[in-house]
């Protein structure tokens, strides 16, 4: 007989154990799938930031792509405008540079 109310506890702990282990199984399952959620949108999230990203560098890059052009198309009329100043302007950049490297080769 006493083993009889001994054997029921016995029996509804292991019962509590099973229930348990289920229980624990489904956390575990519902715990991959909101981190399998969690991952998918920060991933999302990044892919999304860096193609805005590019397409802000993309158009920082024309737009300095189009100063350049503006800036040698003002280069080209200046020359053209005034032939002989530019090529004096250029001989006088190269003696005074070539000067300065002879002097700091002599040191």
């Amino acid at each position: 007989m006493a083993e009889d109310p001994i054997r029921k506890e016995l029996d509804a702990l292991k019962a509590d154990i099973a229930r348990l282990r289920e229980d624990i199984a489904g956390l575990t399952g519902a715990v991959k799938m909101v981190a399998q959620e969690k991952a998918e949108s920060a991933k999302d999230r990044a892919q999304t930031r860096a193609q805005e990203s590019w397409e802000d560098l993309e158009a920082k890059l024309d737009e300095l792509l189009g100063r350049g052009r503006e800036a040698l198309e003002g280069a080209q009329e200046k020359v053209s405008e005034h032939p002989m100043g530019t090529v004096l302007t250029a001989f006088s950049l190269g003696f005074i540079i070539g000067k300065l490297m002879d002097l700091g080769g002599r040191r």
